[in-house]
């Protein structure tokens, strides 16, 4: 596949599909719980510095996700250098809200590719060391991926998708199983990692978790939705699956079963309506290429009404 310009608009908050895996043959899976966790907590510290909004993850055994909400707004010059110097404190000089560097910091916070690539670097830095024959070099296999993602139609499928790695990679049969993810370790826990990130951003929109305005609300809806894909992969009826969409909104614990990877969630480059495709391409690519462009309606169960930029197909996972 050629390489792509990343799209990154910069004039409105933009939500993302962040994605890769390591270098190393197919099958490999040099993480093990050490790693996973490892590259969990640097999400999490590197939440402190970057304004990127982190909804969920999932670190696997050879590649990890996030999905995340990267704001249009830069944080205002005192609110850029406190921020930056609460994170950096004792490690870096004191940055001042008149600094010239205050500017640059704030743009960077925002930056999916400033966020990724910290993540990246210190992840490989630590693994590096800590092998027992010290190792050097890349890690990675190549870019991150990154996919926009619009908000009413694609965020909450996206999120879904993600949360059932594990269970499309055969590690579980239940997602809440899987602690090495946000969803796995909200149901371990009762507290989601970026719990106040995730009730912000899904009760901000008329979309298809409109019913849910409390953390506890969403919860049951992904519950149902998981139940719903469960029952109806099984080849059920209607009252079949509305029976087990009921059974999970009353209790705590479900079984989801997926066999397949969706490429598009990760290659897509944009995902949603037709319009937000074309518009937000648009903003980055050549217009009368964006009008020429065939765009690809995406299949699958989580794929009603979406289309990706790029031409991709559902493959076995």
């Amino acid at each position: 596949m050629p390489r792509c310009a990343r799209i990154k608009p910069d004039d409105t908050g933009t939500y993302y599909h962040l994605a890769n895996r390591i270098a190393g043959m197919p099958g490999e899976l040099p993480f093990g719980d050490v790693e996973k966790e490892k590259m969990i907590s640097l999400i999490k510290e590197l939440s402190r510095f970057f304004t990127i909004e982190v909804l969920a993850f999932q670190a696997m055994g050879n590649h990890l996700h996030i999905v995340c909400h990267a704001p249009a707004e830069l944080l205002a010059a005192q609110a850029t250098a406190t921020r930056y110097n609460d994170y950096y404190h004792g490690v870096r000089p004191t940055l001042a809200p008149d600094d010239p560097q205050c500017l640059a910091a704030a743009k960077r916070m925002r930056d999916i590719s400033q966020f990724m690539g910290c993540l990246q670097q210190r992840f490989t830095s630590w693994y590096n060391r800590t092998r027992p024959l010290r190792r050097r070099g890349t890690l990675w296999a190549q870019r991150f991926k990154s996919v926009v993602l619009e908000r009413e139609t694609a965020l909450w499928r996206c999120l879904c998708y993600v949360e059932m790695n594990a269970v499309r990679a055969g590690l579980t049969a239940d997602p809440g199983d899987y602690r090495f993810g946000s969803w796995g370790q909200w149901c371990a826990t009762g507290h989601h990692p970026f719990g106040e990130n995730l009730c912000r951003r899904l009760v901000a929109y008329e979309g298809e978790t409109a019913r849910a305005h409390t953390l506890e609300e969403i919860r049951t809806r992904f519950r149902i939705e998981f139940a719903r894909l469960s029952a109806a992969k099984a080849g059920a009826g209607p009252a079949e699956i509305e029976a087990e969409m009921e059974k999970a909104a009353k209790t705590p614990s479900f079984v989801v079963q997926l066999d397949r990877r969706v490429r598009y969630w990760t290659d897509g480059l944009i995902i949603g309506g037709k319009a937000f495709v074309r518009e937000t391409a648009t903003r980055v690519l050549n217009a009368d290429q964006v009008r020429r462009h065939r765009l690809e309606p995406a299949r699958g169960p989580h794929a009603g009404g979406l289309y990706a930029y790029r031409r991709l197909h559902t493959v076995p996972g």
